[in-house]
C-alpha cells in the first residue's frame, strides 16, 4: 500500500512538475506585428506616414512588392483585432521570413503551427508555406570540370550553393472575405553526421523560412502571423525575441538611408569576405526539381552576368559571382530593397577585403578610401570598364564627396600577429578612420566558426564597449547551429564559407539596418576615446612607404623603425624569410617571399614595440632583401635635432653621413663629461636620440629635475650577419603628464655624440585637458585653485606676458592687460 501511494505521489510530482515547467508557447517570429518606419516623407516632404514599402525583419523581392500600412489606415478593411500594421502584398508577390533553429529553440522532433489573419477579395489568394532550410546534404564527390569550369579539383558534394528548401508545408486561403489561414503539427526533422567529406543524405536542418505569396491577381492583406512550438495553431501569443536595434549605434548612417543618401560602405576583411570560397562561388541551379539541381551554371571566368538572374542592369557594378554571394554583396541587395535604392547609389568597396587583412590594411587605408585604383573585379569586386565616376555620380557630387560612410569590420582571421595586442592594429585603423573622416561609422560581424576559428573576435567585442559599435555575434549562432548540421557543409575547405553561409552571415548583419517605430534616439560612437591598449598609439599615424632603393635601408636587409609599426615585404631563395627583430629572431607567421608592395598581403607585420625606443628590423637568410617597408610615426611627434635653437648649452653642431638614411637627422654635437644640454617641450613623452661609438660615454637623462635613465653610449649593435656596429639609437620617457617639461641631458665619463630628441603628445583625446581663460594685467599674480599634475602650457595675447608659471601658480609681466589661457 505504501509503495501504492509512493508511485501515486511520484507519478503526480512528475505530472506537476512537467506543467509547471513548460514553456508557455510563443511567437517565433521577429516582427509578427508588423511594426515599420515610414521614410518616404524624408525625401519628399510628403506629410503621410502611415505606410511603407518594406517590412522590416521580412524579406521580399523588390521593394513594395509588400507594403505595410498603419492598420487603421488600409482603407479596406477592419481587422479582427487591434494591431499596429497590416501587409498587403500585391499579385504574383511574396513576403518571408527566415530564422535559424538556434534562434527560435526549436529542436528535431519538434512540432511547429503557423497561424495568420487576413483578408482577400477573391478566394485561395493567399498561399502560406513553411520550409525547412537545409544545409546540401548529398553524399559523395564532385569536381567542377565536370560541368565546363576551370577548377579540376575534387569537393564534397555538400559544399554547393545556397541553403535547400524541403518539402513544404501549405495552406491556401478560402473563401474571400476575412480570413484565418493555418498551418499546423509541421514537424522538425533533423540528423547529420559530422563529416568533413560526406553529409549521407542525411537532413542537416538549419533553420526555419516562413513565406506568404498572393497567388491571385489581386491584393491580399495580411497581418498578425504567428509561428509557435505545438502541434495546434495559436496565435496573439507574446514574442520570443525582443526586435534588435543595432540601427541606434549607426545614427547617422540610418539617417542617410531614410533620406536616400548614396552611400560609401567599406567591407575590411580578408579573402573569406569576398567569398573567395573552395569550391569557387559559382552560381548554381538551385531548383530542386531540376535535372541539374546543384550543378554550376555560370561562366568558367566567374565574370558576374546579371542577365542570368534577370537584373542586366547590375553587371557594371559587380565584379565576380562570389561578390554577389558573399555577405556584404547580399547586404547591399537588402539595402536597396528595403530602402528603395538603385544600385549606383550604394558603393560597395571590396579593396580591403583579401589576404590577411587588418595589419597589411594600415599601408593601403587612404588608397582604399580615396579609390585610388580603377575598378577591377580583382582589386575592388566592381566590374571594370567604368570609372567610379561614372558608375557613383551621386557619391561623387554630394557635398563631402566620395569619403567613407561606414566601415564593416568582418575578419582578418588570417592575421595572427602580436597575439592579444593585436587588438592595436583594429583600434589604429578605426581611430585613422575617424581622425579622417570624422563621422564615419563602423559595425562588427566577425566571421567565426565554430568559436574558435578567428582569433580576434574578443578583441572586437573590447571595442565596441569601448567605441559603441555594434557587435553582432555571428559566432555564437554558428556554434549553436553546430547542434543541427553537419558543421563541414558550412565550411567545406581550409575556413572559407560557402555560399550558405553567407547567406546566413548577411541575414544576421541586416538586421543592424532594421527599423521600426517608434524609433529610439541614437547613440553616436565614441569619438576618439581613450584607447584600449598603449599599443594603438604606434598604430594611428599615417604610413610612411621606403622602397628597395632608400637610404633608410641598410644594405638591403636593416631598417630603423620610425616608431613602433611595420609592414615588410622580402624575397629569399629559402622557403621562407627569416626576420630579426633588435638583434632577436622572430618566430612568428607569415614570412612569404614577395617582390613587390603589395597591401593585401606582406612578408611580416607588427606593432608591438615600445614607443621612443630604437627598433630595427631586418631580413635574413638566402639572399634575403627587403623590397619595401611601411612604417608609421606615431601621431603628434616633433623632432628637435641638435641644429634646432630651442636646445640650450649645446656645443658647435657638425654634420655627420648615416649609413641608415638619417632616421634622427644628420647633425651631431659632442657633449663633453659634465656638460649638460637642455631642451623645454609641451607633451607627455620624449626621446632622446644618440650615435653610439665605441668611445662614446654615458648618457643620463632627467625631466623636470627627476633622473629618468643612464644609458652606456658604446654598445654595438650585433646585425643578422654578425657583424657588429654602432649606430643610431634612441631611449624614450613615457606616461608623462601633459604640460611643460624640461629635458636635460648630461654626459658622464666620456664623450658621447648627441643627435636630438623627439617629442609626443599621446594623449588619446582632449576630453580630460584642463583650460583656464581670463584677463590679467602685469604684476597679477594667480594661485590655481588645484594644482596642474605639471607645469601648464600658457599663452597670453595683448600686451600681457609670463613673468613665472609653476604647477600651483603663474605670475604676470608684459605692458599691458591681456587675455591668457592655461592648458594642462
Amino acid at each position: 500500500m505504501k509503495k501504492l501511494i509512493l508511485s501515486i505521489f511520484l507519478f503526480t510530482l512528475m505530472t506537476l512538475t512537467k506543467s509547471t515547467f513548460a514553456a508557455p508557447a510563443q511567437n517565433l517570429l521577429l516582427n509578427g506585428d508588423f511594426h515599420f518606419q515610414s521614410f518616404g516623407n524624408s525625401r519628399s516632404a510628403d506629410r503621410n506616414e502611415y505606410k511603407s514599402g518594406s517590412v522590416p525583419f521580412w524579406d521580399q523581392a523588390n521593394y513594395a512588392d509588400a507594403e505595410v500600412y498603419r492598420a487603421p489606415r488600409n482603407g479596406v478593411f477592419t481587422p479582427q483585432f487591434p494591431v499596429d500594421g497590416v501587409v498587403v502584398l500585391h499579385p504574383g508577390k511574396s513576403l518571408w521570413q527566415f530564422s535559424l533553429l538556434s534562434e527560435t529553440q526549436l529542436d528535431n522532433g519538434d512540432a511547429v503551427s503557423l497561424s495568420v489573419f487576413g483578408h482577400q477579395t477573391k478566394p485561395g489568394s493567399l498561399k502560406a508555406t513553411i520550409y525547412q532550410m537545409r544545409l546540401d546534404n548529398a553524399p559523395g564527390e564532385w569536381s567542377p570540370t565536370d560541368f565546363g569550369q576551370n577548377d579540376k579539383r575534387t569537393f564534397p558534394k555538400h559544399a554547393r550553393g545556397d541553403l535547400v528548401p524541403s518539402a513544404p508545408a501549405s495552406a491556401v486561403s478560402g473563401a474571400p472575405g476575412d480570413f484565418e489561414l493555418k498551418i499546423e503539427n509541421d514537424v522538425i526533422v533533423d540528423k547529420f553526421k559530422e563529416d568533413a567529406n560526406t553529409s549521407d543524405d542525411l537532413p542537416n536542418t538549419i533553420g526555419i523560412q516562413v513565406e506568404f505569396t498572393n497567388t491571385s491577381d489581386a491584393d491580399v492583406w495580411i497581418y498578425a502571423p504567428c509561428l509557435s512550438k505545438s502541434i495546434t495553431a495559436q496565435n496573439r501569443l507574446t514574442n520570443l525575441r525582443a526586435l534588435p536595434d543595432y540601427y541606434r549605434s549607426i545614427p547617422r548612417t540610418i539617417s542617410k538611408l531614410r533620406r536616400g543618401e548614396p552611400l560609401h560602405i567599406i567591407a575590411m576583411g580578408s579573402s573569406i569576405d569576398r567569398a573567395s570560397a573552395n569550391p569557387p562561388q559559382y552560381l548554381y541551379d538551385e531548383d530542386p526539381k531540376s535535372a541539374h539541381f546543384k550543378e554550376p551554371i555560370s561562366k568558367a571566368d566567374f565574370l558576374f552576368d546579371g542577365a542570368q538572374i534577370g537584373h542586366p542592369e547590375w553587371s557594371p557594378y559587380i565584379g565576380e559571382w562570389r561578390h554577389y554571394f558573399s555577405y556584404t554583396g547580399q547586404l547591399r541587395l537588402d539595402l536597396m530593397q528595403r530602402y528603395d535604392y538603385p544600385i549606383n547609389k550604394i558603393l560597395l568597396n571590396y579593396m580591403a577585403c583579401d589576404g590577411s587583412a587588418i595589419g597589411e590594411s594600415h599601408s593601403a587605408l587612404k588608397e582604399w578610401s580615396t579609390l585610388s585604383d580603377p575598378p577591377d573585379p580583382g582589386t575592388n569586386g566592381q566590374a571594370s570598364g567604368k570609372t567610379w565616376q561614372e558608375l557613383y555620380p551621386d557619391v561623387f557630387s554630394r557635398p563631402e564627396g566620395p569619403r567613407p560612410d561606414l566601415v564593416i569590420f568582418v575578419s582578418g582571421a588570417n592575421e595572427k600577429i602580436d597575439g592579444a595586442e593585436e587588438v592595436a592594429a583594429f583600434e589604429g585603423a578605426i581611430r585613422w578612420y575617424q581622425r579622417h573622416y570624422p563621422g564615419v561609422e563602423f559595425i562588427f560581424c566577425m566571421w567565426q566558426n565554430r568559436e574558435s576559428y578567428t582569433p580576434n573576435t574578443g578583441m572586437l567585442k573590447d571595442l565596441a564597449l569601448r567605441y559603441g559599435i555594434p557587435y553582432i555575434d555571428l559566432g555564437r549562432e554558428l556554434d549553436l547551429s553546430t547542434r543541427y548540421v553537419n558543421s563541414s557543409a558550412l565550411v567545406p575547405r581550409d575556413g572559407h564559407p560557402q555560399a550558405a553561409a553567407h547567406y546566413i552571415w548577411s541575414q544576421l548583419l541586416e538586421r543592424a539596418f532594421e527599423v521600426t517605430d517608434p524609433i529610439a534616439s541614437g547613440i553616436p560612437q565614441q569619438y576618439l576615446p581613450e584607447r584600449v591598449t598603449p599599443t594603438t598609439t604606434g598604430w594611428e599615424g599615417d604610413i610612411n612607404t621606403y622602397d628597395a632603393a632608400s637610404p633608410r635601408i641598410h644594405e638591403g636587409t636593416a631598417f630603423i623603425l620610425d616608431d613602433t609599426m611595420v609592414n615588410l615585404w622580402a624575397t629569399s631563395k629559402d622557403k621562407q624569410v627569416t626576420i630579426h627583430i633588435d638583434g632577436n629572431e622572430d618566430k612568428g607567421s607569415r614570412r612569404t617571399s614577395f617582390a613587390r608592395r603589395d597591401p593585401r598581403n606582406s612578408s611580416f607585420a607588427t606593432g608591438l614595440l615600445s614607443l621612443g625606443d630604437r627598433h630595427v628590423i631586418e631580413v635574413a637568410g638566402t639572399d634575403s632583401q627587403i623590397t619595401a617597408v611601411d612604417s608609421k610615426a606615431a601621431l603628434n611627434r616633433v623632432w628637435h635635432g641638435v641644429d634646432s635653437k630651442g636646445w640650450q648649452g649645446l656645443p658647435a653642431v657638425e654634420s655627420f653621413k648615416s649609413e641608415f638614411g638619417a632616421p634622427y637627422g644628420s647633425s651631431k654635437v659632442l657633449l663633453q663629461p659634465g656638460q649638460t644640454a637642455s631642451l623645454q617641450f609641451v607633451g607627455t613623452a620624449c626621446s632622446v636620440a644618440w650615435l653610439d661609438a665605441a668611445d662614446g660615454g654615458v648618457l643620463n637623462v632627467t625631466i623636470d629635475g627627476n633622473k629618468e635613465w643612464s644609458q652606456p653610449t658604446n654598445v654595438p649593435f650585433k646585425l643578422a650577419s654578425g657583424k657588429s656596429t654602432f649606430m643610431e639609437n634612441r631611449k624614450g620617457i613615457l606616461n608623462l603628464p601633459f604640460g611643460m617639461h624640461q629635458l636635460q641631458v648630461t654626459a658622464t665619463d666620456k664623450p658621447l655624440t648627441l643627435l636630438g630628441a623627439f617629442t609626443y603628445d599621446t594623449r588619446s583625446n582632449q576630453n580630460a585637458q584642463r583650460t583656464l581663460q581670463g584677463m590679467a594685467t602685469p604684476g597679477d599674480a594667480i594661485t590655481f585653485s588645484a594644482p596642474f599634475k605639471t607645469t601648464p602650457l600658457v599663452i597670453c595675447n595683448g600686451g600681457l606676458k609670463v613673468l613665472s608659471v609653476s604647477s600651483s601658480q603663474i605670475s604676470f609681466a608684459g605692458d599691458a592687460s591681456g587675455t591668457y589661457q592655461i592648458v594642462g
